[in-house]
Parts: C-alpha cells; sequence; structure tokens
C-alpha cells in the first residue's frame, strides 16, 4: 500500500503539464482562426489592395502596378517569351459586378477545363483536381488582378492544356450569383521568379499561371512558368 501515493505524486506533474499544454493549443488554434477570419472580411471589403508580395521566409517584394504583360518587353533579362497581344475595343466597357464575390468554377471552352476553384497560396495549390485562386487577389468581375493556379500534370492536374490556349479565346469565372466572362489577351512563359504576373492591376483581368518547361529535380519544380492574362468583358 506504500507504493500507492508515490506513484499518484510521481505522475500527477507529468499530467499537468500535457494539459497545459493542450490548453495552450487550443488557445493558439482560437486565435488563428479568429485572424484568418479578419484576413478574409477585410479581403472582401478591400481586395487587391496589397502592394508586396510576402514570401516564405519573410521577404516583402514590391509589386508596381504595371500590367503584367510588361514581361513580353523584358528581353532576355527574365527570358519571357510572348505571343501575340489582342487589344480590346476601346468603346466596350465591361460594368463591373456589384458584389466581391469568390470565384466558384472555371471554365475555358477551347481546353475543355470546367474545373471547381477553391482558395490557395502560392506554396500550397489544391490537393484534388481544381483550380486555386490566390489569396489576396482579385475578385471576378472587379477590378484588380484575380490569380488562377493550377498543376500541369499529376493527378491533380488541371492546367496541362494551358499551353494550347490562344489570344481571343474566352474564359467563364462563376460565381454564386453570375457568370463573368473575360477574353485572353497575352500567353507568354516567364522564369519562376518572375512575380510581375501576380501583380495588382488597375484593370479588371485575370491571370492564370501554371508550369512550363523541363523538371529540375534538385529544385522541385518546373524551369518556366506559363502565364494567360485576360480581360473581362461583362457577365
Amino acid at each position: 500500500m506504500s507504493g500507492i501515493p508515490v506513484f499518484h505524486y510521481r505522475y500527477r506533474p507529468f499530467l499537468t503539464v500535457i494539459a497545459a499544454i493542450a490548453l495552450i493549443l487550443l488557445g493558439i488554434g482560437a486565435v488563428y482562426l479568429v485572424w484568418m477570419n479578419m484576413l478574409r472580411d477585410q479581403e472582401r471589403l478591400n481586395p487587391s489592395t496589397e502592394r508586396v508580395l510576402v514570401t516564405t521566409d519573410g521577404q516583402r517584394i514590391p509589386l508596381d502596378r504595371s500590367s503584367p504583360t510588361v514581361a513580353a518587353t523584358a528581353g532576355a533579362g527574365s527570358g519571357a517569351t510572348t505571343s501575340p497581344q489582342i487589344t480590346p475595343e476601346a468603346s466596350a466597357t465591361p460594368m463591373p459586378a456589384t458584389d466581391p464575390l469568390p470565384p466558384e468554377r472555371l471554365i475555358i471552352p477551347r481546353i475543355n477545363v470546367n474545373w471547381p476553384v477553391t482558395l490557395a497560396d502560392i506554396d500550397h495549390l489544391p490537393k484534388f483536381r481544381g483550380v486555386g485562386w490566390i489569396f489576396g487577389t482579385g475578385f471576378p468581375g472587379m477590378q484588380g488582378n484575380m490569380v488562377l493556379t493550377g498543376h500541369m500534370g499529376g493527378p491533380y492536374a488541371t492546367f496541362e492544356r494551358l499551353h494550347e490556349v490562344q489570344p481571343g479565346d474566352e474564359i467563364l469565372v462563376q460565381t454564386e450569383s453570375d457568370m463573368h466572362r473575360y477574353r485572353v489577351q497575352t500567353v507568354y512563359e516567364t522564369t519562376p521568379d518572375d512575380v510581375r504576373a501576380m501583380a495588382p492591376d488597375d484593370r479588371m483581368i485575370a491571370t492564370l499561371i501554371t508550369c512550363s518547361g523541363d523538371w529540375i529535380p534538385e529544385q522541385q519544380t518546373n524551369a518556366r512558368r506559363l502565364i494567360v492574362v485576360a480581360v473581362y468583358e461583362g457577365r
């Protein structure tokens, strides 16, 4: 019987520490959820206003508001190659959307793309056959640059035929209430470190991004990025 009290007192501090750690983790989780909800609310009220790109190591890269098509004149410095551009008619002034609703589906008739869209970031694309809407970029039918990304290959490939898209092709983005029409303006390739395609823009545009070029094993990525820029035409 004398051993029983020693057993309880020996393990009670250990159980207390475990309980304290569990409470701390629950508190951190609650704070994280509140913070994420605040970010989403802020983005819905004021989309695409961020002027810097924050990398995974905390660096803040300034982004200008120039058109993503500047990569077409980047020359040998950026390694970008371009296709001809389609200039929208000046008289066509599309009416913007009234509410900032997130994209729910992406449709590209030329290449038979019809995939759901989910929120993502540049380091975490969807783990299913879907398209990623980069957090912090524009909303469908509203001023700004809506950036959509997808895998080129593998089990989750959704943009494996994106290289077949041509200037003038139609791109459709569905929200909860509307179907928004975009027209491809520019198709080009660039290097993975060229982030200008993700920069905010004063126009209503959609930018589609996927991998291209040879696979680099030591970097676990492809050598190029394929960029498709489309301008808004209306609902």
